[in-house]
């Protein structure tokens, strides 16, 4: 008797244990899902702080606005998201953007979840929302970046695409980082080329050749081989690396930023278009363009309409000193039309600025053109070369005496050198950017409509020897991609692609499909033959270039390269130095998760 009730007791004890322990077990899974509610909660704020910080910064509207998730089986409280302190420029020490500097704010977000059974979890996740200035780039694309020069190219500054890099060359050298959001491939994208001259420096400064690429090496092998090549120094999205989000409202192009006012521009779209950003605006018309110096600028029935608010605009003859214009001014080799030109004297312009300090400075002038006639969907036909071609050419650039910043949505011709006397935060933005040296003269490349009666054809395109130039600015312009990657299935090369791109059908890996790379992403109409273009800027691409369209950069013999002495501009790493209206882009990365219980 005594021992049937000890076992008794004993199976009743045990009892009593695994259903308390069943109960404990039924607790902790609970009280760990609601756990896990909690997180998700955070992370669906984290993916509404970082549509947020897409135009660079985070508003107050924004946080108040910020919504919790649905998950069937929890209710949440509403998160709220408070900011900590004040946002500051300070380096970045942690992550694949390390080295480079950001303005940061701490923002702590609290999240609750309840389940049916009454368990809660709280939690505050803190975030620190990076606005990164674009102009501390010395190359940063949006789409791919293709680098295949060939007269040899050292290039200092950090290097960065947010898709894929295509690199073979006999003589690359890059000194910085060089990062992909997407791939790093060692090869041509247009055919399977690949050169043995590619070169990043490690930590020590030393130069080690590339002989692998994210095919060869995908995921761990790549970081792994970087890590022991470069000392980390090559990242691609196997290490990490991140599309930086553009500095535009959700859904917008990337070409908004350098687009004309247009009405409805709501105030998310007005922080981003420099048309709005603009000090002085300027509208001309590309039909007047070729009116009497003296008509040129006369009010109303002139040329421009030059708009500074409530501010004085400069008179007839002050108009006339800074701004001329001619239509058919000279032929553009690359593009195979005769360029109707807007010219802006920029030592003039500042002398008026100057002359004119009340009611404020002018740092950001802004040109577009009316009627806008240029047709942009078919390259290499009669029409497309006959049509008009407005463009800004900026000329006695070489003493900026304040921060400027010029922009348009038309091409840009920069005529001699610029800003190399008395250094001044400087940048230049527009469909494309062509430079033409000291030496260029409009009488030595006159246009001549014959030659686009037959575009197969070679015609004797005169071709004048440049003579070294140099540029201190950053420029944010339209590049000029190759269509296709014969590796890829999609979008895969073929002859229709290349008909839709070229005008002509080409073979998949024919290499005139080559777009012209970062080596012609700043464009040349002279033979260079060994002079040089020394360049300090930071050199920004965001969008395909929409009226500067000819794909097919070696078409005909128009140009030689320059000797590239191409370098980041150290002053833009101070961000008091940066040009006026710099475009910033944006991340938001978690550094904590606290439990509050």
């Amino acid at each position: 008797m005594i021992f049937l009730v000890l076992l008794t007791a004993l199976i009743g004890t045990g009892i009593a244990t695994m259903v308390m322990v069943q109960r404990a077990e039924g607790i902790d899974y609970r009280g760990s899902r609601v756990t896990y509610a909690t997180e998700a909660a955070a992370d669906h704020v984290m993916s509404q702080l970082a549509t947020h910080i897409s135009d660079g910064i985070i508003t107050n509207p924004e946080l108040a606005a910020i919504s919790a998730p649905a998950i069937p089986g929890f209710a949440f409280t509403a998160p709220t998201a408070t900011r900590i302190g004040g946002a500051v420029y300070k380096v970045i020490n942690t992550g694949t953007y390390t080295g480079l500097y950001s303005l940061n704010q701490q923002i702590d977000i609290r999240t609750a979840a309840t389940d049916p059974a009454g368990n809660r979890s709280e939690a505050v996740v803190s975030v620190n929302a990076q606005s990164i200035p674009l102009f501390q780039f010395g190359v940063f694309y949006e789409g791919d970046l293709e680098i295949h020069n060939g007269p040899r190219m050292d290039f200092a500054g950090w290097v960065h695409t947010n898709s894929s890099l295509y690199l073979t060359s006999d003589n690359t050298y890059f000194m910085d980082n060089v990062t992909a959001a997407d791939s790093v491939i060692w090869m041509r994208k247009a055919s399977n080329e690949r050169l043995n001259g590619v070169f990043i420096d490690d930590m020590d400064g030393n130069p080690v050749a590339l002989d692998f690429d994210s095919r060869s090496d995908p995921g761990s092998s790549f970081v792994t081989k970087s890590n022991n090549h470069f000392d980390g120094r090559l990242m691609s999205a196997a290490s990490g690396v991140t599309p930086l989000n553009l500095p535009l409202p959700a859904g917008m192009p990337a070409t908004t930023m350098v687009d004309p006012k247009a009405a409805g521009d709501d105030a998310a779209i007005q922080n981003v278009k420099f048309a709005w950003k603009a000090d002085l605006h300027i509208v001309v018309r590309t039909d007047r363009l070729s009116m009497a110096p003296a008509a040129f600028c006369t009010p109303v029935l002139g040329a421009l309409d030059l708009d500074r608010g409530p501010h004085p605009v400069p008179n007839a003859a002050e108009c006339q000193a800074i701004f001329s214009g001619r239509q058919d001014a000279f032929h553009d080799g690359r593009e195979n039309v005769g360029v109707d030109v807007f010219q802006i004297d920029v030592g003039e312009l500042q002398d008026w600025i100057q002359a004119h300090p009340v009611p404020g400075p002018i740092d950001i002038v802004y040109i577009t053109f009316d009627p806008a006639t240029v047709t942009t969907g078919a390259p290499y036909t009669l029409a497309r070369s006959l049509t008009d071609f407005p463009a800004v050419r900026l000329v006695n650039g070489e003493t900026l005496r304040f921060p400027l910043t010029i922009a348009t949505d038309r091409p840009v011709y920069v005529l001699g050198d610029y800003n190399n006397v008395g250094w001044q935060p400087a940048s230049v933005l527009g469909d494309a950017i062509t430079y033409l040296s000291p030496n260029w003269t409009d009488a030595a490349h006159l246009w001549n409509a014959a030659w686009v009666a037959d575009p197969a054809v070679a015609h004797p395109f005169p071709v004048t020897n440049a003579t070294d130039m140099d540029v201190y600015a950053a420029i944010a312009a339209g590049h000029s991609s190759t269509p296709c990657d014969v590796n890829r299935a999609l979008p895969a090369c073929n002859p229709a692609d290349s008909a839709a791109f070229f005008g002509t059908p080409l073979t998949g890996g024919a290499l005139p499909n080559y777009g012209g790379g970062l080596e012609n992403f700043p464009r040349f109409l002279e033979n260079w033959g060994g002079d040089v273009l020394l360049y300090r800027g930071s050199l920004v691409s965001l969008f395909a270039s929409r009226y500067a369209m000819r794909k097919r950069w070696s078409w005909i013999n128009y140009y030689s390269p320059p000797n590239r002495d191409w370098r980041f501009d150290m002053n833009f790493r101070d961000p008091t130095q940066l040009p006026p209206g710099t475009p910033t882009v944006g991340s938001v990365i978690q550094t904590a998760f606290r439990p509050i219980y």
